[in-house]
């Protein structure tokens, strides 16, 4: 058996001791299986304020071409002195997490599957006590059985899309597998139509980076900031020719007037992207209409560049 190759066994004509067959589920995949390191797992979605009756769910998902065996992966928390607590070891037995599979982590997969569509009712790992994740914020660390940290998360339930008034129940969801995990525009709340929640499944607010080409692009052209996981927010996605340029972006309503102050001096990599939610400065509705992306960039040598992208704001009705 070779490294980093998912093997499927299927069988046929099989039945138990009273003649039961086998049926449809006859096949299962095997391999090699490796310690997860930095990165090769992430976090992926968390359900840290539930319904009162419901129950705290963390998605995981197999960036890597790694089958990672999660009996020697764990899951923790921070203490209040910032120390890493609540150890929990995510299986007793082995257990083979695939590559680009997803696998979700709770105490009851049956309240869960009850509040979500789960459309892969056996990609849960049920743990006896989850560490606590405080409704307001808090830390989720996924560790390798050598103690190191893969991935870690400080949430804030204020990364919640912010004309959400009651916060129970819903999600929030990693919009890309390869950004960096602590960075907030990387979050989004779980859209409406999705039932705030996408456990064992696709994110509904899930946005890869297509490499788009050029200095400055924004897309889509069109948002409609409801909620409902189509064109939610905006991304503003940058590609520079070296690294050290710092931006600010400013949105400008159609008379010229500064609605939002998306960034102020912010220090970028060669490649990247900030997200705008279609809000206004003080997180209100914006009317319907044009607005301009305004983004002036620095660089290190004292030289700017101005650039300015248009962008629909739409309202359904």
């Amino acid at each position: 058996m070779l490294r980093n190759k998912v093997y499927t066994i299927t069988t046929t004509s099989i039945t138990d001791c009273k003649g039961n067959s086998i049926g449809n589920k006859n096949t299962a995949r095997v391999g090699l299986s490796e310690v997860a390191d930095k990165f090769d797992i992430v976090i992926n979605e968390i359900l840290f304020n539930p319904k009162s009756n419901g129950t705290d769910y963390v998605e995981i998902y197999n960036r890597s071409n790694k089958i990672i065996d999660l009996k020697q992966t764990y899951i923790a928390n921070r203490s209040s002195a910032g120390a890493v607590a609540n150890i929990k070891q995510l299986s007793a037995d082995n257990y083979l997490l695939f590559p680009q599979d997803f696998m979700v982590i709770t105490e009851d997969p049956s309240i869960v599957k009850r509040d979500f569509i789960t459309k892969n009712p056996d990609a849960f790992i049920t743990t006896g006590s989850m560490p606590s994740f405080n409704d307001d914020e808090g830390y989720v660390i996924i560790l390798n059985a050598q103690g190191a940290v893969t991935d870690e998360l400080h949430y804030n339930e204020n990364w919640h899309f912010k004309l959400i008034d009651n916060k129970e129940g819903v999600a929030l969801e990693r919009i890309d597998y390869n950004a960096p995990t602590q960075q907030q525009d990387n979050w989004h709340s779980a859209a409406t139509s999705a039932g705030y929640g996408t456990p064992t499944y696709k994110n509904s607010q899930y946005k890869i980076n297509d490499g788009l080409q050029g200095d400055i692009k924004v897309t889509p052209e069109i948002v409609s900031p409801d909620n409902d996981g189509m064109d939610d927010f905006a991304t503003i996605t940058y590609n520079f020719p070296a690294a050290g340029y710092v931006a600010s972006i400013t949105i400008f309503d159609a008379a010229g007037r500064p609605v939002r102050y998306l960034q102020r001096n912010a220090l970028c990599g060669i490649t990247g992207n900030f997200r705008w939610d279609g809000l206004g400065e003080k997180n209100q509705q914006l009317p319907a209409g044009i607005y301009v992306v305004f983004t002036e960039v620095f660089s290190i040598n004292g030289k700017k560049k101005q650039f300015k992208n248009t962008i629909v704001v739409a309202r359904r009705r």
